[in-house]
């Protein structure tokens, strides 16, 4: 199961004690799902819902909030999964857009504002879009919670709820749709609890906390090992340097402390400075061995110095 479709059944159990909650939730999933359009002649309101269980949801509301059964609306089954509720009766489609606040302009349906005028409701309404046209990328790969709207005012309207609660939505267009979508981990961790998916959340921090212990790790080995090239790298340098300065004036011609630290350096290539410098008698310190190294490798580059 997909991290979007585990939010989704969560969030299809939970059903608000208020009216005006399951209003807001019934209004956020049609004004995404529903259209006015004609059927077989006959004007009717069309619902489409791609999954199953958000199809149960729908019906479940419509019986809370207006007592209406399967006998007042057709349901049909769609092949991919989900179904169309199509609802004929006038008065009917008079009272959901009445109670629901609708308007309608070409097909498409919007609600009012002031079914957001209380926080509770403003939640229930995400929680509804979030059902008819939300998903959420798979944290394991990347951060990223959307919801899919086709028109300006239903756009503003999930902006308006989130910042309600701290959380930036950015927007982008893709195909003829507008998408909002939440990036900070945060942001979709605040959310997630919002709307009432508490198990998601709780999942999606667990990940989260997972990411964040495997990056530490994979920086400090990148770390690790970008240290231990970089002195590999240092040391063959200075190998090459002393090899040099024997085929051309012989290592006895350096001073006795460099010369010592030469012949400890080729005999253990791989030791790092702190080790070098105990080698010796008497032991110096990393930064000691450091500065004769250098001035190991300005001999190597100029040995006319040592004759």
């Amino acid at each position: 199961m997909s991290f979007s479709s585990e939010i989704r059944a969560e969030l299809c159990k939970k059903t608000d004690r208020a009216l005006h909650c399951r209003i807001a939730m019934l209004a956020g999933l049609i004004t995404l799902d529903g259209k006015m359009k004609l059927q077989d002649g006959r004007r009717c309101m069309s619902i489409r819902m791609e999954k199953d269980e958000v199809c149960d949801t729908v019906k479940r509301l419509l019986q809370m909030v207006f007592n209406i059964g399967e006998e007042d609306y057709e349901t049909v089954p769609r092949p991919q999964g989900g179904a169309r509720i199509r609802i004929y009766q006038p008065e009917l489609i008079h009272r959901i857009f009445q109670t629901l606040k609708l308007s309608e302009l070409d097909g498409k349906l919007d609600t009012d504002d002031i079914i957001l005028s209380q926080s509770c409701c403003r939640i229930a309404f995400l929680r509804g879009t979030f059902l008819a046209a939300g998903f959420m990328a798979n944290p394991e790969i990347s951060y990223q919670m959307e919801i899919v709207t086709d028109r300006d005012t239903v756009t503003d309207q999930v902006l308006t709820v989130l910042s309600g609660f701290d959380v930036t939505g950015h927007v982008t267009e893709r195909r003829f749709s507008q998408v909002v979508y939440i990036k900070d981990a945060d942001g979709i961790s605040e959310t997630l609890g919002r709307l009432g998916a508490a198990g998601a959340m709780m999942e999606f921090e667990n990940i989260r906390i997972l990411k964040g212990i495997r990056n530490n790790i994979n920086r400090e080995v990148n770390c690790d090992t970008a240290n231990i090239t970089k002195t590999a790298n240092a040391a063959v340098r200075q190998i090459e340097c002393i090899r040099k300065l024997e085929e051309t004036v012989g290592l006895s011609a350096l001073p006795a402390g460099l010369q010592e630290l030469a012949q400890v350096r080729i005999d253990h290539p791989d030791l790092p400075l702190k080790e070098l410098g105990e080698l010796l008698d008497p032991p110096i310190g990393k930064s000691g061995v450091n500065h004769r190294l250098r001035k190991i490798c300005e001999y190597a580059a100029n040995p006319d110095l040592l004759r």
